[in-house]
């Protein structure tokens, strides 16, 4: 017997198993602190830019904090809805919430990373929270993430939110996040390793210590990247800052899209930009979640028909399906996800392709991606229409 081709596939898709189980067993939850201390004045920042739907569930959740010393910056940017008005209309009637009016975006920035940049120059806190509109917080959601910062030392706290998913493609391709993240990011080397690559954090909640943020360049230096929560992460810890990331499902939840175009749209956005414009690692990616997440699927379903191959190959290719369903029903109860778009994963991942793909059509050919209203220029890194 020779090792092939199918014994490849299944020993990469082991690797995948025993990551995710690791990060199953290992990764910690952020702690469910009630009355934590208020001494340090924490300033939670929000980017918002065509919000109307869901700006007055986040700001109520942020108002009901038992953390008492915050100040809530919303920085409306250039909203063509009544974004503006929303936040006018809470920042009147709650005197710790202040409206920015942003600045046009210039050239070389991406809308996020500019908004957030003046929130920064604004706030006066000793600490700097960012959190998205899509986000609604518990009441404990600011004491516990600063405990946990203080508690660990480190310059940059971020959570995974617990996923709010009600449509057939939320609950089909959202669940792709947890898999690609805690299949292939060994999560206890995130906070135990000093190098950069061993680094992400997500831009729906991220607590920073002033001077680490200030340290790295803040929003500024990473201006133009489109995936700038994982680029800062790096940064914090080039720097010689501690890094921590937690499960912040029991404080913290999102609802990042809402149908099948925003799905695709917004991973579209994101994917080139995540392997650094590269087409050969991009391939890369493409070729190895056809042959361990695709692929199998195929041949086990033909493994029931006669002559479909022989008993070794079956079996196998029935281990490699079992594995990836394994996989997916740990992280499905460990994040509390549903059950049933386990069953979808191959469909998942041929959609995923579909994105991957459109994702390098609109870089390459198609001028650059549109997001809220605003066209970027990858290959530039600048917005080229507004």
């Amino acid at each position: 017997m020779t090792f092939g081709y199918s014994e490849l596939v299944l020993l990469c898709i082991a690797g995948m198993w025993v990551t995710a189980l690791v990060n199953v067993l290992c990764f910690r939850s952020l702690s469910d602190i009630r009355g934590g201390e208020s001494d340090s004045l924490v300033s939670i920042l929000l980017p918002a830019r065509n919000e109307e739907r869901t700006l007055d569930s986040v700001l109520q959740s942020l108002t009901r904090q038992e953390y008492q010393r915050i100040e809530i910056l919303v920085l409306d940017d250039g909203s063509e809805d009544s974004t503006g008005l929303i936040a006018e209309r809470w920042a009147e009637t709650d005197p710790r919430i202040q409206l920015v009016r942003g600045r046009p975006l210039p050239p070389g920035w991406v809308g996020k990373s500019h908004a957030c940049s003046q929130l920064a120059e604004r706030a006066r806190g000793e600490y700097l929270l960012f959190v998205d509109a899509d986000t609604v917080h518990s009441t404990q959601s600011v004491s516990a993430a600063m405990a946990e910062l203080k508690r660990t030392g480190a310059g940059l706290l971020t959570v995974i939110p617990r996923q709010t998913m009600e449509t057939f493609w939320e609950n089909t391709l959202l669940p792709l996040l947890h898999f690609s993240t805690f299949c292939f990011l060994p999560m206890p080397l995130v906070s135990w390793s000093k190098h950069p690559r061993l680094a992400m954090a997500n831009g729906q909640f991220m607590l920073f210590r002033r001077d680490a943020y200030e340290r790295i360049g803040g929003h500024a230096a990473v201006r133009s990247a489109m995936v700038e929560d994982v680029w800062l992460s790096r940064l914090v810890k080039a720097n010689g800052y501690g890094l921590a990331i937690r499960d912040g499902g029991n404080v913290v939840s999102a609802r990042m899209y809402r149908s099948l175009k925003e799905i695709w749209n917004g991973f579209s956005k994101n994917l080139f930009a995540g392997f650094s414009y590269s087409l050969l690692l991009i391939a890369a990616v493409i070729t190895f979640n056809v042959c361990t997440s695709i692929i199998p699927f195929f041949l086990f379903a033909a493994a029931f028909v006669p002559g479909g191959g022989t008993d070794w190959v079956n079996g196998q290719v029935m281990l490699q399906v079992g594995l990836i369903l394994m996989i997916r029903v740990a992280l499905a109860v460990r994040f509390k996800l549903d059950l049933w778009p386990v069953l979808l994963h191959p469909l998942a991942m041929l959609m995923f392709v579909g994105i991957a793909l459109n994702s390098v059509r609109w870089v390459l050919f198609g001028g650059g991606a549109q997001w809220k209203g605003r066209q970027y220029d990858f290959r530039k890194r600048a917005v080229i229409q507004e």
